[in-house]
């Protein structure tokens, strides 16, 4: 709260506020909770998530650093990253799945032998996320997500729920089973499962993850989801409950932000970047393909996406305004005031 300084070094403070509160493993702490508010794992209880949100964090810094010219911090900041990296992997990695949490009493949270909560959604999604998981750790844990977390409404946050579990290290245990943080569908998170499978270039997962959550997809059948058709919930009753599929606590939730940022910038694959726009779409292989309309810096972009092997991803090729182009990228120094964009996959 004191001091000053530019973004670039707010960022490193950032980072810094992580590195200088690790555990006995070396990974960081989760202090009163990491993004789960039930958490509570003490003071040098050491969160999973935290540390794969960290690694992103430090990859970032990293770019950012090579791109402003300052090679030492991008040193520090990957040289930070493998250090973490060989953390996570003397610890977190269960087999089929990544852990969740270390309570500072030394308790391991989220492996085959502990009985509740044993998936924990955000660490299996965050870990191919930040890059963290080998291409064999990804299959495995992205698998055991699908096969102990998904329902026909959405992405559970753990399973099975916590009954047993003392209620200082998981208040969610005053909650039914299936409701929020407990074995409940937190649709604030939804977005991340979509993103991790679009990064493996599963567009067909991808895709069912995000209709099985989407507010209009219950347009005929509003009386299961029992909230405006229009909204994002924060919280849907899973298949633990008895009341499975109901929507609660609508309007006041982060999950409008990933569910929109999810199907723009990783199912329809448009991501702005410093050197222009990518398009890198992973969608389902019964799609035909798609067409889009996207404002990017002061030009309108007509996209039209074409899938006529019916695949899920790979840009075969693209014609901007006549052109053929290398490459995904639409570089924003050849962008006219209006562009046509033609895309095929392959």
């Amino acid at each position: 709260d004191q001091g000053e300084d530019t973004v670039f070094g707010h960022l490193r403070r950032a980072l810094e506020f992580n590195l200088d509160r690790m555990g006995g493993n070396d990974l960081p702490c989760g202090l009163s909770a990491d993004w789960n508010d039930c958490l509570r794992l003490g003071y040098y209880g050491q969160s999973l998530f935290v540390a794969f949100q960290l690694r992103l964090g430090l990859t970032e810094y990293a770019k950012i650093a090579e791109r402003l010219g300052k090679p030492e911090e991008k040193s520090w900041a990957e040289a930070q990253r493998d250090t973490l990296d060989t953390a996570i992997q003397a610890i977190a990695w269960d087999g089929e799945w990544f852990i969740w949490a270390i309570g500072d009493d030394g308790t391991v949270y989220g492996t085959k032998d502990y009985e509740e909560g044993q998936v924990y959604f955000n660490t299996q999604v965050w870990a191919v996320i930040s890059g963290a998981a080998t291409e064999e750790q990804t299959e495995k844990c992205l698998q055991a997500v699908e096969d102990e977390l998904f329902t026909p409404y959405g992405l559970m946050l753990a399973a099975p729920p916590f009954v047993k579990t003392p209620v200082d290290v998981m208040r969610s245990v005053v909650f039914l089973t299936g409701i929020k943080e407990n074995a409940g569908i937190f649709n604030h998170t939804q977005g991340w499962g979509v993103m991790a499978e679009c990064m493996t270039g599963n567009g067909d997962r991808a895709y069912k993850y995000y209709r099985a959550s989407m507010p209009a997809a219950y347009n005929d059948r509003a009386e299961l989801r029992q909230s405006e058709p229009y909204v994002q919930g924060q919280t849907t009753y899973s298949t633990f409950s008895p009341r499975a599929g109901n929507t609660r606590v609508s309007w006041l939730t982060g999950a409008a932000a990933w569910s929109y940022y999810s199907a723009a910038q990783y199912i329809l694959g448009l991501r702005p970047e410093l050197a222009g726009l990518r398009i890198d779409p992973c969608i389902p292989s019964t799609w035909p393909g798609f067409s889009a309309r996207r404002r990017f810096r002061g030009t309108m972009i007509e996209i039209v996406v074409k899938n006529p092997d019916g695949i899920c991803s790979g840009v075969k090729s693209i014609v901007l305004n006549g052109n053929s182009l290398t490459g995904n990228l639409l570089p924003a120094n050849k962008l006219l005031e209006r562009n046509q964009v033609e895309v095929i996959l392959g």
